[in-house]
């Protein structure tokens, strides 16, 4: 009876281990194969989709100098070496970001309360300046920025 018994107990092991194994097999290959319908995006990769149908003209351009003066440095939505930009505008006075981006040393030398807070903030890194800048070109960027919110 006893031999029985632990034969039966083998045998409902048996099984029951041959079903996880079955369970998680399946849940293995079907988990593979949505990954290759389904790729998941990036927050920015969804945005820069969305961005690429609606720019304007103003926000192309903006798009385009903040790839080539400020991406190295600066993020949408998110700390890097700089602050995250979205927002910006939100933050600060116009009349301000201009000064600060044509030349935050000068502002930080200035004793400006926003340019010293911001300064000290990032460890005491400098921003590069960007005089070359047009106060419109400014305006295409930040606009380029502030169109992620859409």
């Amino acid at each position: 009876m006893f031999k029985e018994l632990s034969r039966t107990l083998g045998t409902i092991c048996a099984l029951v281990l041959a079903m996880i194994v079955v369970i998680f097999s399946t849940a293995f290959i079907i988990s593979g194969e949505e990954s290759t319908y389904y790729k998941q995006e990036s927050p920015e990769q969804i945005i820069d989709t969305v961005l690429k149908i609606a720019l304007t003209e103003q926000q192309k351009k903006g798009k385009s100098l903040f790839k080539t003066n400020c991406a190295a440095c600066h993020k949408l939505f998110k700390k890097a070496v700089g602050p995250g930009l979205y927002g910006v505008t939100d933050r600060y006075e116009k009349e301000w970001l201009y000064k600060w981006i044509h030349n935050s040393a000068a502002l930080i030398k200035s004793g400006d309360v926003q340019a010293v807070a911001l300064y000290n903030e990032y460890n005491q890194a400098n921003m590069n300046s960007f005089p070359n800048l047009t106060k419109e070109d400014i305006d295409a960027i930040l606009d380029y920025i502030e169109s992620s919110k859409n």
